[in-house]
């Protein structure tokens, strides 16, 4: 029976009932869908070796004829060992595996065998627990093999060889790429790519295999960025009125200066609130760079214009946060709304206050919400600007649909973060984005002394922290867990608050915070530590983004080698936001090579941009052999790192709008942009 796209998998060798209900589970239930459940990593057996030429150390595959094979205990545990030995005619190997005695009942001596795994020394040359792949097929081994994420009751081999089944089915396959362009990128095709990625014949073909996907993928992200684009220069706004003695009055009122980057970004911003089509802007500035009073000066001329402005924050200790700082700044009511907090200044008040008409004119200006506030279809009319703190989290459909007004005016729209990325990538991750830049510290910050602390150092760091602590300053203390977990062998929340309280500093006021506990809990944890209350805060990174206290000067982060770069630096902005000098330890568990250098890439750097070029540095091209792939949240292959691939979509993708603006020419393209669009929009 042949196969296509359309049919159903369990038309597919070995996906019974069982196999389809959990392949459903991932979003795969025909052939289309399962060529595209891509490998997440590849184990390489192509190395082909006879049996009396191995090496120690290798990953190979050995094909020969099974000589004899026994089963016996193991002395020391509960375990079976399988013995067995092969012969071709380079010579002998003898192959082990454990606890997998129901093999001696189905291979029999005199069968070839196809054996696929490393090569050990320690009991004379052995190949242990080897995938075995019976006759001359190479499926399995012999071969790139794909490793796919399993789930249910569905096993490796049974989803490899329903996939090799499939293979034939994307020769149905469109190829939506305009021939010009894979011509010029000199481009595998669609249907190439597709059998590349999941069996390649070489390692070659996989690259080129992967190049391709990433391209579709990045590619049609800058098509998207062009849609958005073009729809904001169609969409109409309120323009806000360009007052420069407002905006002078507003910054002499503030008790600092504004860096000269501040002033630039003010500038911008303004000057784009003027024009009739919505603002749409990133503030990007690294951690204390003062984004906070930029947003500010924006909201203050749109109010003063006379029109509404929301501020969303990711979580509610933001929003809380963020409620606070706006307060000072603007020097007038500021609502709060969120899922268990409403306040209008200081004054708690009923959420059905937010739920009003244009004309209750007692309502405030100024709303401080979370990102939740948009799905929770609470009327707020007459907006003038939508600013969304730590923007990744909402993403080019979500900004897109804030156009969505029907006939009305779109409100303006400043996006912001403080995860520094260097100006390309962000053009190519956030290109449908204007993008202003942070890139000087407020006068008389002292940069956070950060050292890398080994195990043996580290009661003495602890006593330098108490010290600190005894003259009035407090301490965050970073875990990569809320519990304890064997498994990970990772260091927890509960774990290094109990060892402190007892240990190295017994007596001081020690409480915890972590993302399982109910907001109203989370937020009473942070005013205490606000106040004064809590000495040391032990905390998972829910403290990661943006929570102020500026009282605290110190960072202690356990098991520091399994963060990211950007997301040390995040953590390590919690302190150092005061003028007395502030310090951030990274406390390893263990150090490879590469976490090695990413730790000592902090203690030499504090500046964001620079550690996000070393992190791409780090981190190389991306690579999948062994390692799964981390994505953007919409991509399935791209990543950060895929810059130069990045760079060919955006200027190719600039380069078809400008012969064809509408499509019209290239109809594949316009329906999958499209299709793009109204996905997002149904989910």
């Amino acid at each position: 029976m042949a196969i296509h796209l359309s049919s159903s998998v369990t038309e597919l060798p070995g996906i019974g009932g069982k196999a389809y209900q959990a392949l459903k589970t991932l979003g795969v239930s025909s052939v289309r869908d399962l060529l595209w459940y891509v490998p997440f990593r590849y184990d390489d057996f192509s190395t082909i070796r006879g049996a009396g030429e191995v090496v120690a150390g290798e990953t190979c595959t050995v094909r020969a004829n099974l000589q004899s094979i026994s089963t016996r205990p193991a002395k020391s545990r509960r375990m079976n060992i399988v013995e067995a030995v092969v012969e071709d005619e380079t010579g002998e190997l003898a192959v082990t595996w454990f606890n997998q005695s129901y093999l001696e009942k189905t291979l029999r001596p005199g069968a070839k065998l196809s054996l696929a795994g490393r090569i050990s020394d320690r009991y004379g040359l052995s190949m242990v627990n080897p995938i075995i792949e019976k006759g001359s097929t190479s499926t399995h081994t012999g071969r790139i093999v794909p490793v796919y994420g399993l789930t249910g009751s569905i096993t490796m081999r049974r989803l490899r060889d329903a996939i090799r089944a499939a293979l034939p089915a994307a020769e149905e396959m469109v190829d939506w790429m305009p021939a010009e362009i894979l011509e010029k990128e000199s481009m595998l095709g669609l249907t190439e790519a597709l059998k590349g990625v999941h069996f390649p014949e070489s390692r070659e073909e996989l690259d080129r295999a992967i190049v391709r996907l990433k391209f579709d993928e990045l590619f049609l992200h800058q098509m998207m960025f062009a849609r958005v684009r073009s729809d904001r220069t169609l969409a109409k706004a309120h323009p806000i009125p360009l007052d420069e003695d407002l905006l002078k009055t507003f910054v002499s009122g503030l008790p600092f200066e504004l860096t000269g980057a501040q002033r630039k970004a003010v500038w911008e911003i303004v000057q784009d609130l003027d024009k009739p089509h919505p603002m749409n802007r990133l503030l990007e500035g690294d951690v204390g760079a003062g984004k906070s009073v930029v947003a500010a000066a924006a909201i203050k001329s749109v109010n003063a214009a006379g029109y509404n402005a929301v501020y969303l924050a990711p979580t509610e200790i933001l929003a809380a946060q963020q409620h606070a700082a706006l307060s000072v700044f603007l020097d007038e009511p500021v609502g709060l709304l969120t899922r268990t907090m409403s306040k209008v200044g200081d004054q708690d008040v009923d959420k059905s206050l937010f739920e009003y008409s244009s004309s209750n004119v007692e309502t405030p200006q100024i709303i401080v919400g979370t990102h939740a506030l948009l799905q929770d279809r609470i009327s707020i009319p007459n907006v003038g600007l939508i600013v969304v703190d730590e923007q990744h989290r909402f993403g080019v459909e979500q900004r897109h649909a804030l156009l969505d007004t029907g006939d009305g005016p779109a409100p303006h729209l400043l996006s912001m973060t403080a995860t520094p990325i260097p100006r390309s990538l962000a053009l190519s991750i956030y290109g449908d984005l204007d993008l202003s830049v942070l890139d000087q510290m407020p006068p008389g910050r002292l940069p956070v002394a950060t050292a890398l602390v080994p195990q043996p150092q580290q009661e003495g760091m602890w006593g330098h922290v108490r010290g600190l602590i005894e003259q009035g300053q407090q301490t965050f203390v970073v875990c990569p867990l809320i519990d304890p977990s064997d498994k990970l062998g990772a260091k927890s929340v509960s774990e290094v608050a109990k060892e402190l309280s007892g240990g190295a500093l017994k007596g001081l006021k020690i409480e915890t915070l972590h993302g399982r506990l109910k907001p109203d809990e989370k937020e009473k944890t942070i005013e205490k530590f606000r106040a004064g209350k809590i000495d040391v805060l032990v905390s998972t990174t829910v403290i990661e983004v943006g929570v102020d206290i500026p009282g605290a000067t110190v960072m202690v982060i356990v098991g520091a080698e399994r963060f990211g770069l950007a997301q040390l630096h995040q953590l390590r902005g919690r302190v150092g936001r005061s003028d007395i000098q502030s310090y951030c330890y990274l406390l390893p568990d263990s150090l490879s090579e590469n976490s090695e250098a990413r730790l000592q890439a902090m203690v030499e750097s504090t500046n964001g941009f620079e550690l996000a070029e070393k992190d791409l540095l780090l981190r190389g091209p991306g690579n999948v052999f062994g390692n799964a792939q981390s994505g953007f949240p919409d991509f399935t292959l791209a990543t950060p790192a895929d810059v130069d691939i990045m760079k060919k979509a955006r200027d190719r993708a600039a380069e078809l709008l400008e012969v064809d603006s509408d499509l019209e020419k290239h109809p594949l393209v316009k329906e999958r942009v499209e299709k793009s669009f109204d996905k997002v929009h149904l989910e």
